[in-house]
């Protein structure tokens, strides 16, 4: 479109005008032959005629616009007039020096006329020019003295060339030449006028197609015009030729459309808008619910309109002229009375309420009243609207009952736009993010990020949102002081009356110390409090995960060797750091998909998916070599080894308690084999398994059916070779099995508790056994007898100890008690206690397999130990290895140097006998000199060495006297 529609019907006028004087104009250049183009008789009176006019119509333009110079008019509207005040006076000077009107100042003439005449032009062209480049807005804050100062400017132009076309005018070039014609110059100027106004007229074309902020199209109208006009004056060859009155017109033309648009502006314009804004007023109290009531200075009604409401106490023609205090309580009135007094003081209130009575209720008003501006002699007045706030009112009142549950609610709520940013928290969220709620509004919540929430859970989280669904999961959060919270949120959209979301609200519940409780009771469910190594549940699910992923896999039952005399020596705290440090090395010599469980006090169970017999072999061999390492316990340095029993799924079992049962009863057949080894199981472990059972089951009726017994070795002192004491020791013939070895059901009885009542037995009965051998003449010796560390831990153990002593009438220093260095070194305290009662009753006390425990010097010296027994683990190579030579020296030495005596067992040969006899030790017992005996054996055994040591005595005496007599 070429013009804006804020300008039609406006611009299809002037295109049309245009367009019919632009056919004119080529209508007189294309007929020569008109009538008057070679001149036009009386031509004087008709040019005056036109330049009156055309002088009134500039004048009129000027007036116009002059009179409405303080109502905020456009600066290029004073531009325009003032302009237009310039060129009507050069007109009226152009007339006045017209050739046959009386001299003005000095002698008239066509040239004189020609230089008022293209002078007026100019200014009019650049008046056009300025008016349509400069922006056409109103301004209220312009200088008062801006019209007088451009009106005085134009006049001082005006006077100027006035002085210069009087006085100077041989310093301008000529314009017409009399019998020529118009000179080239002139001609020139013409086209440059021509030019101008063109100019002007493209620049408000362009304000044609913008939207409409004055008369464009009137002064696009005049610039066209106006350029035609100065065409017209190129071609005329006398003053007095159609062409110039052509002209003249054309100008008269050009001036009467800027007439036009100045009245516009300036007239027309304002009072359209004031129609306008009559009827937008209008519609607006049309439109208005509310009432609306004038009053005057003395609060008196003047006008009522109802509006669509209609909430009025009474009619409104009952109204007018009865005073606020005739409508309203007292109580109101006085608050309606305080907002008229505000607004006369401010020009406005707002915000006073109003309760009325009416017959539905009470109903709430709030009162927006404005002052009106005075007519000269007009007393005060006021518009009054009572706006209904009664649902608002309700509704504020429920949605503070609202905000305040919602603010107070213990749970955090968040509320945010669509973008994200936070509207909306309570005080829960101030209390769990330690952000108040100034430092969170308009922020987005991933401020609360701590990194540690998946980004798939976002995206989750807006995937629903985007939809409109609501989301639910957990977040990990950071507060500002950068403690970390999981919460568990709710998020979901709220739509508006129309469905339409408009936000997100969300409910969150800080859960992590519920997420920290629910891992405590997983991990005292499915792991081991002291390694935090998975149990026997935990376990069990991951094999159930196993045999679904592999199709062979290897259980390890590891048992740690002697480890009960390790934790009696380190105590209850040094025994578990042995077995934390134990974990640590067998966990970190598995993969990472197996699994290691502790599965009762120092058994551990190895789960090793993919795993067949050469990878669970080498692993094995991998595992005893971690733990053969030394390890630094309480300031001990601890050595270890262990037993690993195997079982491979699905050969040797298809279920867990199979393949446990299967590996244990491999683990076992490694301990009786020795320790510190690993073995497959195999079918025959389980008849070994089988009969260990039946010998537990047995072995609690063995004592009541008189199937225990005693034999009795022989300790000998090596200084003569006299039995100075029989070690009792335990036997069990099984009329089924006949004799059981003490390896197979000592631990069993141990195991199972019968060691009490048994050792209570064998210490009753060997006493009774040793006053038997001393009624029968045998001379005084020691029997030793063995404490298992359950029995020295019995209470009323030296009590029992006495009363048997006393019972069968035996000498306390008859009886020697054997504890092993694990017993002594279990409670430490306790035990030098219990020492020292025993040894207040004359017992005397030895260590059993001394060196291959862990006893701690001070507290040897503290016990007051009568005898040291060197193993016979140090004693079976002691002829060969320098090891087990260095380590039997050093205990009879260290012995001697405290006092106490040595005794060595497992003496089997007479280089063994040799070598403990030339460093010193006191007592030996073996096979060497006899194996455990019978009681009638154990007897003729001693009777036949006192009959040997009298015989050598005799000889060595008939000796000594042969040696006497020579």
């Amino acid at each position: 479109m070429l013009t804006h529609p804020s300008h039609q019907p406006e611009a299809r006028h002037t295109f049309r005008a245009v367009g019919t004087f632009l056919v004119l104009l080529l209508a007189i250049c294309w007929l020569p032959s008109l009538p008057g183009t070679k001149g036009v008789a009386h031509y004087l009176p008709l040019h005056m005629a036109l330049e009156t006019l055309a002088i009134v119509v500039a004048g009129l333009t000027f007036g116009v616009v002059w009179s409405a110079r303080h109502e905020q008019l456009p600066r290029n509207a004073l531009l325009l007039a003032c302009a237009f005040l310039g060129v009507g006076l050069l007109d009226f000077a152009h007339m006045l020096s017209y050739e046959g009107m009386p001299a003005f100042i000095t002698p008239n003439s066509p040239e004189k006329a020609i230089r008022y005449w293209l002078a007026a032009r100019l200014l009019s062209a650049l008046a056009l020019i300025a008016v349509a480049w400069l922006p056409w807005t109103a301004s209220a804050s312009q200088p008062r003295a801006l019209p007088v100062l451009m009106v005085a400017l134009v006049l001082l132009l005006v006077t100027a060339l006035h002085g210069l076309f009087f006085f100077d005018p041989h310093l301008l070039p000529n314009t017409f030449v009399p019998g020529e014609g118009l000179t080239a110059f002139k001609i020139f100027f013409e086209y440059a006028l021509m030019a101008l106004n063109l100019a002007a007229a493209a620049l408000l074309l362009w304000h044609m197609r913008q939207p409409r902020s004055f008369n464009a199209s009137g002064l696009f109208a005049a610039a066209c015009v106006m350029a035609q006009s100065e065409f017209l004056f190129t071609r005329y060859a006398g003053v007095t030729d159609i062409y110039n009155l052509a002209g003249h017109l054309y100008k008269i033309l050009a001036y009467a459309f800027l007439y036009r648009a100045a009245f516009g502006e300036t007239v027309q314009h304002p009072y359209a808008l004031l129609r306008a804004s009559q009827r937008q007023l209008q519609a607006t109290l049309d439109a208005l619910p509310d009432p609306l009531l004038e009053f005057d200075d003395e609060g008196r009604t003047l006008d009522v309109r109802t509006g669509h409401a209609g909430h009025l106490l009474a009619p409104s023609r009952r109204l007018l002229g009865k005073t606020v205090q005739d409508i309203l309580p007292p109580a109101d009135a006085r608050i309606a009375l305080a907002a008229l007094n505000e607004a006369r003081q401010h020009g406005f209130s707002r915000g006073r309420i109003v309760a009325l009575q009416v017959p539905d209720g009470t109903r709430w008003f709030e009162l927006s009243v404005a002052r009106k501006a005075l007519h000269p002699g007009q007393g005060q007045r006021f518009v009054v609207i009572p706006r209904d706030i009664t649902r608002r009112r309700h509704n504020e009142e429920a949605m503070r009952t609202l905000s305040q549950a919602v603010s107070q609610s213990p749970v955090p709520i968040v509320i945010t736009d669509l973008q994200a940013r936070i509207e909306f928290v309570n005080d829960a969220f101030t209390r769990t993010s330690e952000y108040t709620a100034a430092q969170v509004l308009g922020k987005n919540p991933r401020l609360l990020q701590s990194g540690k929430t998946p980004a798939s859970t976002y995206r989750s989280m807006w995937a629903e949102l985007t939809q409109g669904k609501p989301w639910q999961g957990e977040l990990v959060n950071r507060s500002q002081s950068g403690r970390e919270f999981i919460e568990s949120v709710l998020i979901y959209p709220v739509r508006n009356a129309e469905g339409v979301v408009t936000n997100y609200l969300a409910h969150k519940e800080d859960v992590t110390e519920m997420k920290r409780a629910a891992e405590r009771i997983q991990r005292l469910s499915h792991y081991d409090q002291l390694t935090g190594l998975p149990n026997r549940t935990l376990l069990d699910t991951r094999f159930q995960y196993a045999i679904r992923q592999s199709a062979t896999l290897a259980v390890l039952w590891i048992d740690l060797d002697r480890f009960k005399d390790v934790n009696d020596s380190l105590g209850h705290n040094g025994g578990n750091l042995l077995l934390l440090e134990i974990s640590h090395r067998l966990r970190s010599s598995l993969q990472d998909h197996d699994t290691l469980s502790r599965h009762s006090g120092d058994d551990f169970v190895a789960l090793l998916p993919h795993t067949g017999q050469g990878e669970a072999a080498k692993l094995c061999v991998r595992l005893l070599d971690a733990l053969a390492q030394p390890m630094l316990v309480s300031g001990h340095e601890v050595f270890l080894t262990a037993s690993i029993g195997i079982a491979i799924f699905p050969d040797d079992g298809d279920h867990l308690e199979a393949l446990l049962k299967n590996a244990e009863t491999a683990m076992y057949r490694v301990k009786d084999d020795g320790r510190n080894n690993y073995r497959f199981f195999t079918p025959e472990m389980q008849v070994h398994s089988a009969r260990a059972l039946a010998l537990g089951n047995a072995l609690k009726q063995a004592l009541h059916r008189g199937e225990l017994h005693l034999v009795y070795q022989p300790q000998i002192a090596l200084k003569d070779g006299s039995v100075v004491g029989a070690e009792a020791l335990l036997r069990w013939n099984h009329p089924q099995w006949g004799a059981v070895s003490p390896a197979e059901f000592i631990p069993l009885a141990e195991a199972s508790g019968l060691i009490v009542p048994m050792g209570e037995w064998v210490l009753n009965t060997a006493l009774h056994q040793l006053r038997a051998w001393l009624d029968g003449g045998l001379p005084m010796m020691t029997m030793a007898v063995n404490l298992s560390a359950v029995q020295f831990g019995q209470p009323g153990l030296p009590e029992l100890v006495g009363e048997l002593l006393e019972r069968t009438g035996v000498p306390a220093e008859g009886l020697e008690l054997e504890l092993t260095e694990a017993v002594a070194m279990k409670a430490p305290e306790v035990a030098a206690q219990k020492m020292r009662e025993l040894r207040q009753r004359g017992v005397r006390l030895s260590i059993d397999d001394f060196g291959t425990g862990y006893s701690s010097l001070n507290y040897l010296k503290r016990f007051k130990i009568n005898k040291l027994k060197i193993d016979q683990s140090f004693v079976r190579d002691i002829g060969t290895d320098p090891d087990d030579q260095a380590i039997a020296t050093a205990i009879v030495q260290m012995a001697h140097s405290l006092g106490m005596a040595t005794i060595a067992e497992g003496v089997e040969t007479a280089e063994q006998l040799a070598f403990l006899r030339a460093r010193g030790c006191d007592e030996v017992q073996g096979y060497h000199y006899s194996r455990p005996l019978l009681p009638e054996q154990f007897e003729s055994f001693v009777r036949a060495n006192l009959q040997e040591r009298s015989a050598k005595a005799a000889q060595t005496g008939l000796r000594v006297a042969e040696y006497s007599a020579i």
